[in-house]
C-alpha cells in the first residue's frame, strides 16, 4: 500500500462560554479546497480556484480601488456587474505559484495569470496536504491613459488552497460528534476561571493513518499551562477510530491535522 501522508489544516470557530461548562462548537473547515487529482487539469490561476480574485486577501483601499475599475470596466449595462472580469481591468507584474515539495518550500514566478511549465509541475509535485499560495502584483489598466496615481499604484493580494486527497478522513457522526468529544473529554474538565485564554492560544497536531487511528499527536501552540496540554493530548489519543482518507484510486491513506483553537488559522 502506498504511503502518503496528507496535510489538512482545519479552520476551527469555536464559541467557549465558561459558565458551570465549556462549551465548543465546531462548524468545520473554511478553507478552500483542491483535490489533488485536479491539479493536473490546471492552465492558470482561476483554474487553481475560480473564486481566487474574490476571495484575494488584500489591503481593504486597493480592493475598493480594484472594484470600482472592475464595475467601470466590466459592466454590462446599467447596474449590472457580473462576476469576473478582472483580466480586463489588471496588468500582471508578477505571480508567485509557492508550494511545498518534500518538505521544503519551491517559488516560480510568471507574469501572467497562465501557468509556467515550472508551475504545474511544482504544483502537480507538491506534498499531499500542503498549502499552495499564490501571490498576485498588478496594476491598473489603463485605458484613458490618465495620469492619476492609481494607475501607478503597485497592488498585491494573497490566496491559499489545500492539496487534500479525494476522500478526507471523517470523524464518526461528524462535525457535531467532535464538538461533543471535546466538550466531554478536554473542556468541561478545565473550567477554572483563566484558561479561556490559554485554550484560545492552543493548537495541537496529530495524523489518522490508513487504520483511522490518531497517531503522532503532539501540541503545536502550547497554552503555557502543562496540564491543559496534557489533557488535550490524552483527549485526542483517546479518539474513537475514525472513517480514513482515500486517494482517487480508493487506497487508504494518512490525513495530517493541525486544529488552532483560538479560530484565527495556522
Amino acid at each position: 500500500m502506498k504511503n502518503y501522508t496528507i496535510t489538512l489544516f482545519l479552520f476551527l470557530l469555536i464559541n467557549l462560554v465558561f459558565a458551570q461548562n465549556s462549551k465548543f462548537e465546531y462548524y468545520g473547515r473554511f478553507t478552500p479546497t483542491i483535490q489533488q487529482e485536479k491539479l493536473n487539469e490546471v492552465n492558470s490561476i482561476t483554474d487553481i480556484s475560480p473564486q481566487i480574485w474574490s476571495h484575494l486577501a488584500m489591503p481593504n483601499n486597493q480592493r475598493n480601488e480594484l472594484e470600482k475599475k472592475r464595475k467601470i470596466d466590466y459592466a454590462l449595462g446599467c447596474y449590472l456587474f457580473p462576476l469576473g472580469g478582472y483580466n480586463m481591468v489588471v496588468d500582471y507584474l508578477a505571480i508567485e505559484i509557492v508550494t511545498t515539495n518534500n518538505g521544503k518550500l519551491t517559488t516560480y514566478k510568471s507574469t501572467s495569470d497562465k501557468l509556467t511549465k515550472e508551475q504545474k509541475s511544482a504544483l502537480m509535485n507538491a506534498d499531499l496536504g500542503s498549502d499552495v499560495q499564490i501571490k498576485i502584483k498588478f496594476k491598473l489598466k489603463n485605458k484613458d491613459y490618465d495620469t492619476a496615481d492609481i494607475y501607478k499604484k503597485i497592488m498585491e493580494g494573497q490566496y491559499s488552497i489545500t492539496i487534500v486527497p479525494a476522500m478526507e478522513a471523517e470523524f464518526p457522526g461528524g462535525f457535531k460528534q467532535i464538538s461533543a468529544y471535546l466538550n466531554d473529554n478536554f473542556l468541561n474538565k478545565i473550567t477554572q476561571k483563566g484558561n479561556t485564554d490559554k485554550i484560545r492560544q492552543t493548537s495541537l497536531k496529530f495524523t489518522i493513518n490508513e487504520e483511522g487511528k490518531v497517531v503522532n499527536s503532539k501540541i503545536f501552540n502550547t497554552s503555557s499551562d502543562v496540564k491543559i496540554d496534557q489533557l488535550l493530548l490524552e483527549a485526542i489519543n483517546k479518539m474513537p477510530k475514525w472513517k480514513p482518507a482515500k486517494n482517487s484510486k480508493g487506497i487508504k491513506v494518512k490525513q495530517e491535522f493541525i486544529i488552532p483553537f483560538g479560530g484565527g488559522g495556522c
